[in-house]
């Protein structure tokens, strides 16, 4: 087929041609000589004219091919060791099935008409494989995450035609606490196999507790929550008792129920926290009668309870963007004590951090315990009349406010109808939403260059990220400070506002699209939006007082592990209190369960926290050979006086769940492939049988070859010839 690429429109192009055809034309009979050069001539001048036409249409071309893809079929292999247990000596480990699996016929004839790749994991995935290749693979692995491979997978083929894929595991997840995961949707179906049969493990008594839950600092004054996830078989139906103890004294005891045949259930502990101090934490699962394995029944911790004077409350209306990024800031901020709630599908607020003797309501006991409160997105209805009372009143006696605000706060019906409106810097009836699809310049006042919450580097902030939204038609008061502004089409417009009332500070934001800083390409290693936050808190405190009086401070990548993995200890320094002054190294003590102490040094490294925060610090690895709770201390030389960390504990648990004999976890195979519209399969035989008549067809895609018929040589030069000819002929009969 072919195609012409002009960009000229055709009309114009077939007139331009005309009317030179009729110039010349008009040449040739106006002052030619008659006769058959005349004739010649014209007619050389016109194939060169529909030469240059030719090319001026840009002709190409178009060739369709379709070509067959051969669909694609993966095999996920678990290759942890949990994969070497089995039921009873005569019965096949699950490892067994699995390999005998992967040599039944379905394998050869899937080979014939589609590409097969295997990958296996444990705590990591694997590169694509061939069949043959994984014959060669080995239960070997220490732990498994099964929740991670899937999603892994899933990423590394984004976009790539997967008729299905075939999942070899026992189901078993030793770095996942829930199993929910395993009912989310796939991008594919996922066939699984039932790797034992079910009920075929003796039920001997055993309890289990798989994993604790428990903030290892809270505050003085609050209910926290401890979670015990406990699993086990053999209890005959009878009840068991989950118990908790802080400093050996029992301070909470529940039962439960688990079925004879295994299963599991979570216990939640809700633990008052009237006073400050270091507290020995244990959770005990009371054995059953004849159990013999115990090692697994108990977990350790120290949980350190502390005085929190900068509480801070941050209510939002339905979670947004801006909840997501301000909630993680608030949270990391370690000068104060966030106490946030947000508004569920029901309308009701819901805590999102251990607060429950805190409530939403900000009554007058509550308020008094607090020095900041964030308002998002409420309307005045949301808010009430009778807490924006409460506020102001808070404000008034010192307290600080950020509204936040949001498409029902700064509305008609928003927080400007309510008694609140007096304490803020804002005043104006019949605020709009200015959304932009362009991003919208913003840039600092000169009163911002004094201010707090943009102090530091000036050149830090002279290039602020952009938003995308503003609301416009509300002015700054005359007490207002108006710190950050933003540029739109009809003139710039306040951003971020602030002013004192009565003895208290507040704060405005007006923009919905503030979040936008955190991910903007001007953020980098700057991180403008929690720079802002965090400075802006610290102005709203009342008073200087710093939660983080401590210099040094002891932190891990994991709470607990199992015997014979490794942890990494990471310690940090005040950046205020060394003053840029870092020892090369530290000296740690290590208190083992068995109360020796050891030193370790902890040399300067570059630390990455789970938040991808990345600063200088120290660490050093150790490797748990001995069981139980652990506890460290630290001590750093500053100008020549030591400086000794709190404590800190981890707990090390005294067995490897890959191989504590259990069954497998067959509820976790039945959602995975019920969830994706795969098939759960309870035999390889049954397996074998469907695979090799799976049905499987290749996809034609079609993709298009283009070829110039004009930017070609011999075309250029038989144009260029013809206008060469009609020039040669005019001029040996010397003509112009």
């Amino acid at each position: 087929m072919i195609i012409f690429e002009n960009s000229v429109p055709t009309l114009t192009i077939v007139i331009c041609l005309v009317a030179a055809a009729l110039a010349a034309a008009y040449s040739a009979y106006r002052f030619l000589p008659s006769g058959s050069f005349r004739v010649v001539l014209f007619f050389l001048h016109v194939l060169a004219l529909l030469g240059l036409g030719w090319c001026l249409f840009m002709p190409g071309k178009k060739t369709t091919i379709t070509q067959l893809l051969k669909p694609r079929f993966l095999v996920l292999v678990d290759t942890s060791r949990s994969m070497t247990l089995k039921s009873s000596e005569a019965a096949p480990s699950r490892w067994d099935t699995a390999r005998t699996t992967l040599g039944l016929g379905w394998s050869k004839k899937l080979a014939s008409e589609c590409d097969i790749d295997v990958y296996s994991f444990d705590t990591s995935l694997s590169e694509g494989m061939s069949l043959g290749a994984a014959e060669n693979l080995k239960p070997e692995g220490a732990a498994t995450s099964l929740r991670d491979a899937l999603a892994k997978l899933e990423q590394r083929l984004a976009g790539l035609p997967i008729e299905g894929m075939l999942l070899l595991s026992d189901g078993t997840d030793t770095l996942d606490l829930t199993n929910e995961w395993a009912s989310a949707p796939r991008p594919f179906p996922i066939h699984t196999l039932q790797p034992e049969k079910p009920g075929s493990w003796e039920q001997e008594p055993d309890l289990r507790i798989d994993a604790v839950t428990a903030a290892r600092r809270v505050t003085v004054g609050w209910k926290t929550e401890i979670k015990v996830k406990v699993s086990g078989q053999g209890t005959k139906g009878a009840p068991v008792s989950i118990q908790l103890f802080e400093d050996d004294r029992l301070v909470a005891e529940k039962p439960t129920q688990i079925p004879d045949a295994g299963g599991e259930r979570e216990v939640v502990f809700d633990v008052e926290r009237p006073k400050v101090g270091v507290f020995n934490t244990r959770v005990l699962a009371v054995p059953l009668a004849g159990e013999k394995n115990k090692d697994d029944n108990e977990w350790k911790t120290i949980i350190e309870v502390v005085d929190a004077r900068n509480r801070v409350l941050y209510v939002e209306g339905v979670p947004r963007w801006e909840y997501k990024y301000l909630r993680r800031v608030l949270m990391e901020n370690r000068q104060i004590s966030p106490v946030i709630f947000f508004t569920s599908g029901d309308g009701k607020p819901q805590a999102a951090t251990p607060s429950e003797t805190f409530t939403a309501d900000m009554n007058e006991s509550q308020l008094s315990a607090l020095k900041v409160v964030i308002l998002g997105n409420l309307d005045a209805a949301e808010l009430s009349q009778e807490r924006a009372k409460r506020l102001l009143g808070f404000v008034e006696k010192g307290g600080s406010l950020v509204v936040l605000g949001g498409t029902k706060a700064w509305s008609p019906g928003g927080l400007l109808s309510t008694d609140l409106a007096q304490a803020l810097p804002i005043e104006g009836g019949s605020p709009t939403l200015l959304e932009s699809p362009t991003p919208l310049p913003v840039k600092l006042t000169p009163q911002a260059a004094t201010h707090p919450a943009f102090a530091g580097d000036p050149k830090f902030w002279k290039t602020i990220p952009p938003v995308l939204s503003v609301f416009t038609g509300l002015q700054p008061k005359p007490s207002a400070e108006s710190l950050v502004v933003v540029e739109t089409p009809s003139g710039s417009a306040p951003l971020v506002l602030t002013q004192r009332f009565g003895e208290g500070k507040v704060a405005v934001i007006l923009t919905d699209s503030l979040w936008r800083w955190q991910l903007g390409p001007e953020s980098g290693d700057a991180k403008p939006y929690k720079r802002f936050w965090t400075q802006l808190v610290s102005w709203l405190l009342p008073k200087a007082e710093n939660l983080n009086a401590e210099v040094l401070e002891l932190f891990t990548d994991r709470d607990d592990l199992f015997l014979g993995e490794k942890i990494t200890i990471n310690a940090r320094l005040s950046e205020e209190k060394s003053k840029g002054k870092k020892p090369t190294s530290i000296d740690a003590t290590l208190v083992f369960p068995d109360g020796r102490s050891i030193p370790y040094r902890m040399d300067l490294s570059q630390v990455t926290t789970v938040s991808g925060d990345s600063f200088e610090g120290y660490s050093v690895e150790f490797q748990a050979d001995t069981p139980g709770a652990y506890r460290l201390t630290a001590t750093a030389q500053l100008d020549g006086k030591p400086v000794t960390s709190k404590p800190m504990s981890f707990f090390v648990k005294p067995f490897s769940p890959e191989t504590s004999p259990r069954p497998a976890n067959f509820e976790v195979l039945q959602a995975i492939s019920s969830a994706s519209g795969g098939s759960y399969f309870e035999t390889p035989e049954a397996l074998n049988s469907a695979l090799t008549n799976f049905d499987l067809k290749a996809k034609e895609e079609n993709f298009s070859e283009f070829h110039t018929l004009w930017r070609n040589g011999p075309v250029v030069a038989i144009v260029m010839l013809l206008f060469a000819s009609t020039w040669f002929a005019r001029r040996k009969r010397q003509m112009p």
